[in-house]
Parts: structure tokens; C-alpha cells; sequence
């Protein structure tokens, strides 16, 4: 007899503890999940954040342009603009956390825009400058952004862009 109630009370147990894991799982994995879709969807903006304290020596800040391309973390740039002749992009521009040194070969990366220098941080965090940017990129979703810009080439100035990547998890 106690025998048999021992095992109906162990067998009752394990019930009750199956039943305790599969409410924890109903209930905990989609909450899990719900915070999980909201951190990434909210994830760190530190490529914004730097490309916010961007400054150009001598130019005025214009906009500051972000998004996200796919789950790739955020992405953000910096534009700038002030009068003629070129500034010495290492010297001028000062990027919060990266130190930047001109490229070896200026690449021009369309029919205006040019790249100047580019810097990294051991976590892979980049920041690339630009003269005379190409305007039609990722401006779709910022037209006073983008009629701002094309005001300030038109009236003869020099644009820069400084554009980081990869900042922050």
C-alpha cells in the first residue's frame, strides 16, 4: 500500500512539474521573444549618436541623416557645408571615438562624390568622409533634407558628408 501511494505521489509530481514547464514555456518564450523583437527593433544607435557630434572645422552642419539597411545595425551621416577651397579632411573633420587618415587613392564613388579619408576602431566601428556627396542616396524618405543640400550647392558651396557604420550592439 505505501508503495503504491509513493508512486502515485511521484507520479503526480512529475505531472505537476510538466505542466509548471510547459506554462513557463507558453508563457516566458513569447515574452522572450516580444523583448528580444523590441531590442533589436530599438537596438543601439551609436553610429548615429557619433555621426550627431560630427564636426567640420569652418562648415556648418546641415543635417544629419539616418537608417537601417536590413538587420544591419544603423547607420548614420553627417552633412556639412561651408565656402571653397578644400579643407584638409584629417585636419578638419573630427569624428568622436575614430581617428580618420586620407585614403591612399581618392576614389570617386559616382560622378560627384568623392572620398577624402576613413577610419576605424578595433570594433569595426567606420567612419568615411566624402566631398560633394551623391544626393540622390538614402534621401528618398528626407526630401527637406535633400532640397537643403541641393540649396547649398547651388549657391556654390562645398559639401561634405561624413558617413559611420558599424557602431554598437
Amino acid at each position: 500500500m505505501t508503495d503504491t501511494v509513493t508512486r502515485r505521489g511521484r507520479d503526480r509530481a512529475v505531472r505537476v512539474g510538466r505542466v509548471a514547464v510547459a506554462a513557463v514555456a507558453l508563457v516566458g518564450l513569447p515574452w522572450f521573444g516580444i523583448h528580444r523583437f523590441h531590442q533589436w527593433q530599438d537596438r543601439s544607435v551609436e553610429s548615429v549618436r557619433i555621426a550627431g557630434e560630427v564636426t567640420v572645422a569652418g562648415f556648418e552642419r546641415v543635417a544629419v541623416v539616418t537608417w537601417s539597411p536590413g538587420d544591419d545595425l544603423p547607420e548614420g551621416s553627417a552633412y556639412f557645408a561651408g565656402q571653397q577651397p578644400d579643407p584638409d579632411p584629417v585636419a578638419a573633420v573630427t569624428v568622436p571615438s575614430i581617428s580618420l587618415r586620407p585614403v591612399d587613392r581618392v576614389q570617386q564613388k559616382s560622378d560627384r562624390s568623392i572620398q577624402v579619408a576613413s577610419g576605424s576602431r578595433p570594433d569595426r566601428c567606420s567612419a568615411s568622409v566624402y566631398f560633394n556627396p551623391d544626393l540622390t542616396m538614402y534621401m528618398g524618405n528626407y526630401p527637406a533634407v535633400s532640397a537643403k543640400l541641393t540649396a547649398a550647392r547651388s549657391a556654390g558651396k562645398l559639401l561634405i558628408q561624413v558617413h559611420v557604420r558599424g557602431c554598437g550592439v
